[in-house]
Parts: C-alpha cells; structure tokens; sequence
C-alpha cells in the first residue's frame, strides 16, 4: 500500500497514513531503577502509577457526591500523555496532573500509597527536566510490553493487546502497528538503549561508545525519521571521541618530538573528555614519569615516596593557591608499564597517602592526580621508581654447643634468605678465621657449627623475584653473638651388673674437652649433645668411685623404683649431655593366685609389680604348656584368662622390663593350679513306665471267673 501524502486523502488516495514514530530510548538517567520500582509496587507502567484513586467526596457536596465522570477508556500517548478527565475533556499530564496524582495518593488508604507517592515526584522530576519526558518513558514501556506479549505467543501485537494495557481505543491500533513494524524486542540491543542515559553525557566515553554499538541498528520505518534524541546522544559520543582522537594525536607528536610538557597537557585534556579511555591515562602517566625524572624538575612537584616494611608511604606539597576543595587520586603501576596501572586511593584529602598492599621484588611508581570536584585539575605528579623489599623480622641469635643458631621471619613473597657472616675467631688459625664468610642456611634459621669460639656479626638478607626472573636483595639486618668453648659430650657408658643382683656399675671414659659427671636425670630424656646448662646446678651429682683412664660410680637401685641417670660433660658454666640409661628394679609379684573356671580355663590374679611394663605368665603339666605376657591394662580389667589342661598344672608369673633397660632380676612367683575333678558318672537308664491302660485291663483279667 502506497504512503499518504500531504494534501491527499486516505479514502480517496487508497494509500495508508504513515506510522507514528517511536522511541528508541527512554532518554532517562536512571531508568532501570525507575522499571523496577514500578514492578516492585505492582504497576505495569509509568501511567498506571499516575492514575491515582479519586479523591474521598465531600460530606457537603449536593446529594452527599461528586458529579461522575465518564467512562475511563485508557490513556492517550501518541501526541502527548493524555488521561480522561471530568465531562468528558482530556486532561495533559502537566506538572500540576502529577502533583496531584501525588497528593491523591498520599491521602489513599491503600497500602502501597505511600510508595506510589514517592514514585509520582521521581516522574514529576522527569517531566521538569524534558516536557515530552513522561510520554517518552510511558510509550516507550507500552512498547516494551507489547513486544513482550508478541515474543511469548509467536503473533505479532495487536490492538486488543494495546487496550489491555490501558491504551485508548482510539490509539491502540496504530500503537500496535508502529510497533509491529520494527520496535526492538528483548536483548542486548534494548538494554543499550535504557541504559546509555546512565552513562552519557558523562566522562566515560568508550563505555558510552561500547554501548552505542550495541543500540538498534537505523530506523526501519520506510517513511519515519530516527529519534531525535537518541541521534543527539549518539552525535555527542561521536564528536566527543573525534577530539579524543585528535588530542591523542597531538599528544603522540609532541611526545616523539621531544615536547614533553605540551604532550602530558594533550593527554590531560583527552582524559579529561574520557575518563575511561586507557590509551590516553597510559600515555598521560608515561609522559609524567618522564617528567619527573628530569633532572631540572621543580621541587615543588616532587612526590617522596619512604618504603617501610611492606608499606609505601607518600607525600607531596598541595598547590600554593586554590588548595581548597582539592582531593587526590593515587595510582600505582610498575616502572616501565603505566598501563597496568591500578588505583590506590579514590579520594585523599590531604597531601599523604599510605598504600598498604604494595607487591615486592619491583620497581614501582605512583602517579598522584589532583582532582577539583571530582574534574583532573592538572598534570599528575609520578614518583621515581620505589622498591620494596621487606626485610626479615624477629632476628635471633642463640648461643649453643659448638656454635650459634639464627632464628628469623622471611616475608612470605621472598624466595631465597642470603647470610653472611663477619668477624674473627679468637684463635685465629681456628674455624672461622676469615673475615666474611657466607653461610648456609634455610628459610628460617641456621646452625652455624662447628665455629670456634670468638665475636661474629651475621647478616641476613631476603632476595625477591622480579618480573625478568632476577633476585632483588632487601637491606641487611645484622646480629651480633660470641661463640664460647663447649666441654664435648661423653660417648659411651658401659653398665655391669654385679653377681649379687644388687648393684650396679657404670663406667665411661673422661670427655677430651670438661669434666665427666653422672647425675640422676628426673626431666625428660634429650638427646647427646644438648646444652643442659641451667640444669646441672640444680642436679645432685653421683659420687664418682674412681677416676683416671675410665671413671665409674656404684648404683643400689632401690626396689619397685625406675631410675634415668645421665652423663654430662661439665666445662666452666657450660654443660652438654651425654648418653643415658635406665635402670628398673622390679618389685617381686605378691598375691598370686589362680583357681579354675572349668577344666579347660583358669583365671589369674596378682598384684601388679611396680614399675614393670608387663608380666610373664607361664604354666605346665609337664606334658603340655604355654606362655602369655601380660599388660598392666588386662589386669586392670578385672580378670586374665589363661588356657590350660585338666591336668594339675604349675605356674611361674615374672615381671618384665623395659627393651632399653638394665634391669635387676626379680625372684619369679609360683602358683600350682590342681587337677580338674572327675565328672560324675551319669545317672542309671530306668525303665520306661507301663501305658494307662495296662493296670486296668489287669484288674479286668482278674475279676473274671
């Protein structure tokens, strides 16, 4: 069908009216939020929020009410928003509409009034701003909606559709047929477009570009013009990114020209008009950084930069006028790649900041913007590379035999803890003679050993990988500790029990460095060679009964007892450990007693032999027999069981020792369990008993004749 022409009339002509053109953006900041309070309170639509429910009338109104109006047929939105009032005229949806629609359902008894209410001010903001905007997000809903409704049945919209969302009768088949014709449906292309006020007009240019690309593609009415204000929006994007890319040109030139001032002034404007452009913060920050490694840089546009353990603390001097109002952003990127830069710090108020989160092991950089209302005041200053490498904490050294031991804290980033070590030996054709040695070490600590006695300083350094593989060294943190002379351990103690079954010897040879001593060891056992000396002041020593070539002492252990005795090497206020032993002195098994269960069981019970670990129970009837070691445990349960033959049995119950004690024999105890009885012999077979009826059929057959 041909389109109608001006001047020509659609009956007489045959052609069609053009379609009405639609919106392809709500055009409003904050959209989204607006739909989905909508939602939230139960409206499809922003004029169902402005049909608000009619006043209460008045108790003095002629014959108690209000004349009625007529018939609501829906609402008017293709040339303006229009909703029927009183006597049958069309009301505009002005400022006042809204403000009374507001004020009708502020006095609403129903629940959802006072949301409405606050929903009626965000619209008559709306319609402050931009006349036609209400008739611009309410088309543009029932648009929506429509397209909605069509993709979920598979038939394109129709008027009875239209009407169903409040759409005047009048209006409804129009709307359903611009709407036909091409309105974007659900996807990414409508979201673009609700969206793209929330980013333009703003700073951020290629996110508002990014989202121009995905809006509808050209009208695709044959004979409707596009939408004013989404081709003014798209047309601002545009211009906006020719100067940006004009500026960044510029700034390229001058920056290869050598021109470094004009260049970071370029690139400030371009960021400036694209906040979000990465490029143009890149080059910005390369320039600077160029900038401030001039050697005729002013003073006042140095930023210090201190690295502390794992911090980087900044400062810089604000500007000498207009220094009201003046916040600072803080970028940090590493030395060489401004485009990895990261921020720090949104909104400093004044000249310091403290990044706590700096990485280690690289050259780093901070570029500090001055920022008027939240607007680039000028050229960022940049630090001169900073490196932070953390030194280790909780250095430590202690004294130990035959040398020192080093105890620190690594930062967890380092990879390699590098020690040296400084100073001399007392006697210097000794260990340690040389001035500076390195020494092995773990991540954590070291034992430097043997070291002959004298003054050293260690140094510890920590290594950190830098992005090139290489190892970069923190500072140096020294500690000082003097070796001493250690007596050197006893290496073995023999032990001999005498023939008596008593006594006990035990015998070592003197150590080459100190004296030898043997004290009872009550703490717990620790291994040859320890530093034992805040223990042996407080120990009793064991008289030694000879001395020379091999020293020895004569032990009596007492009974039921378990004794430790220790060798230690004594040498001024140094001591050192040795070998032990342990020496046990069972007591003798008291109360043994055993009675049969039955003739193939018998049960045990003694008293418990301290300090033994376990028991030896062994029984015979000199044909067969059997052995069973007993522990402290199944005594304690109440009963052992032992398996044994009917046959009179003896039984000998000896305590047992420890595996890596010398012990002192123990007399066994004995015990003779008896014979099982004979079993009775069974009781005699009698005969069975005569039936019922035998003594009866007897006396039958002898009363008869």
């Amino acid at each position: 069908m041909a389109v109608l022409r001006p001047g020509e009339h659609p009956k007489a002509s045959g052609a069609r009216p053009p379609l009405h053109t639609l919106p392809r953006t709500p055009g409003m900041r904050g959209y989204l939020a607006l739909r989905e309070a909508l939602r939230e309170a139960g409206f499809r639509h922003a004029a169902d929020a402005l049909r608000a429910p009619a006043a209460a009338p008045a108790t003095d109104a002629l014959f108690g009410r209000l004349p009625r109006a007529d018939t609501d047929d829906g609402f008017r939105v293709l040339d303006g928003l229009w909703f029927p009032g009183r006597g049958g005229i069309w009301q505009r949806v002005d400022p006042r509409y809204v403000h009374e629609a507001g004020a009708r359902w502020r006095a609403s008894p129903e629940p959802r009034g006072p949301r409405a209410a606050a929903l009626t001010d965000v619209l008559a903001t709306v319609l402050a701003q931009d006349a036609m905007g209400l008739r611009r997000i309410v088309l543009w809903e029932v648009c929506c909606l429509l397209t909605e409704g069509g993709s979920r049945g598979g038939a394109a919209p129709g008027a009875a559709e239209a009407a169903a969302l409040g759409v005047h009768r009048s209006e409804a088949a129009q709307l359903a047929a611009a709407v036909a014709a091409g309105f974007p449906g659900p996807g990414p292309a409508r979201h673009a477009a609700e969206s793209l006020a929330d980013v333009w007009p703003g700073v951020r240019l290629r996110e508002a570009e990014r989202t121009v690309a995905r809006l509808p593609r050209g009208s695709v009415y044959p004979d409707g013009p596009d939408d004013h204000r989404l081709a003014a929006l798209v047309g601002s994007v545009r211009a906006r990114a020719a100067e940006v890319d004009r500026l960044t040109a510029e700034a390229a030139e001058s920056e290869a020209t050598g021109a470094l001032r004009a260049s970071a002034r370029s690139w400030l404007d371009a960021l400036r008009l694209a906040r979000d452009d990465a490029d143009a913060q890149t080059g910005l920050l390369r320039v600077a950084a160029l900038l401030a490694d001039d050697a005729f840089a002013p003073a006042e546009a140095e930023v210090g930069a201190v690295a502390d353990d794992r911090d980087v603390r900044l400062s810089w001097r604000p500007p000498p006028r207009r220094a009201d109002g003046v916040t600072y952003r803080v970028l940090r990127f590493p030395d060489g790649a401004p485009h990895l830069a990261v921020e720090t710090a949104a909104a400093e108020s004044g000249p310091a900041s403290v990044d706590t989160d700096a990485p280690v092991g690289r050259p780093l950089r901070y570029a500090v913007f001055p920022l008027r209302r939240d607007r680039l005041a000028g050229v960022p200053r940049v630090t001169r590379p900073v490196l932070l490498t953390p030194v280790v904490t909780e250095l430590r050294a202690t004294v130990v035999p035959g040398g020192v031991r080093l105890r620190w804290r690594p930062d967890p980033a380092a990879v390699e803890v590098r020690v040296t070590r400084s100073g001399a030996a007392d006697d210097a054709p000794g260990w340690g003679g040389q001035s500076l040695v390195r020494v092995d070490c773990e991540h954590d600590g070291l034992l430097d050993a043997p070291l002959a006695p004298g003054a050293y300083t260690y140094e510890v350094r920590c290594g950190y990988r830098d992005p090139d593989g290489d190892l970069m060294w923190s500072r140096g943190v020294t500690v000082g500790a003097r070796a001493e002379r250690w007596p050197s351990p006893v290496e073995e103690l023999m032990v001999r029990r005498h023939t008596d079954g008593g006594r006990v010897t035990i015998a070592w040879r003197p150590p080459a460095v100190g004296d030898g001593l043997l004290l009872p060891w009550t703490a717990g056992p620790v291994p040859p060679g320890t530093d034992v000396s805040d223990l042996v002041g407080a120990a009793d020593r064991i008289p030694v009964a000879s001395v020379g070539a091999e020293s020895c002492v004569e032990l009596v252990p007492p009974p039921e007892r378990r004794v430790r005795v220790t060798a230690v090497s004594v040498l001024g206020e140094r001591a050192v450990s040795g070998p032990s032993v342990v020496i046990e002195h069972p007591a003798a098994i008291r109360e043994l007693a055993v009675r049969r269960l039955s003739a193939d069981r018998a049960e045990l019970r003694f008293e418990w032999p301290e300090p033994a670990v376990l028991v030896r129970v062994a029984w015979s009837d000199g044909t067969r027999g059997g052995e069973r070691r007993v522990p402290r445990s199944a005594l304690l349960a109440g009963r052992v069981e032992i398996p044994v033959s009917a046959e009179e049995c003896a039984l000998t119950a000896v305590p047992l020792p420890r595996p890596d004690a010398v012990a002192i024999d123990t007399a066994p105890a004995r015990a003779v369990l008896p014979a099982a009885l004979p079993s009775p012999p069974p009781p005699p077979v009698l005969p069975p008993a005569p039936p019922w009826w035998r003594g009866w059929w007897g006396r039958w057959l002898r009363g008869r004749p």
